[in-house]
């Protein structure tokens, strides 16, 4: 499911942001959201999204968010990742709108737990 289109990507690095958040299935995306709102990160097939918190111990520490894709990764700011996260509810929702209110719901926790203004 491409969630997120090319044109709608900021920069050409960004590409693991995008396989990963087009990689979360419609039967998957709820819980996914959700594990996300909860500052824990998920791995889809060789996509994956991995926050500060989810590092063991003596792993480097990093600011904002990690995405990965097979052997290319990228860290992105937290405004950086709730603009494509906002992307892809948005279309999610429109094939679903029956989740609105839930998904809106997680957006709001997000955007709170990582002061980012959303749109």
């Amino acid at each position: 499911m491409n969630r997120i289109s090319k044109s709608q990507q900021l920069k050409e690095e960004h590409f693991p942001v995008k396989a990963f958040f087009n990689a979360i299935s419609d039967s998957y995306f709820i819980e996914v959201i959700e594990s996300i709102s909860q500052g824990i990160g998920y791995g889809i097939n060789d996509a994956d999204c991995t926050f500060p918190g989810d590092l063991d111990p003596g792993e480097e520490i990093f600011e904002g968010v990690e995405f990965s894709l097979l052997d290319e990764e990228v860290i992105v700011d937290y405004s950086t990742f709730f603009y494509y996260l906002k992307i892809a509810c948005d279309s999610y929702i429109s094939d679903f709108p029956q989740y609105k209110g839930k998904i809106e719901s997680f957006l709001k926790v997000i955007a709170q737990k990582y002061n980012v203004e959303e749109v």
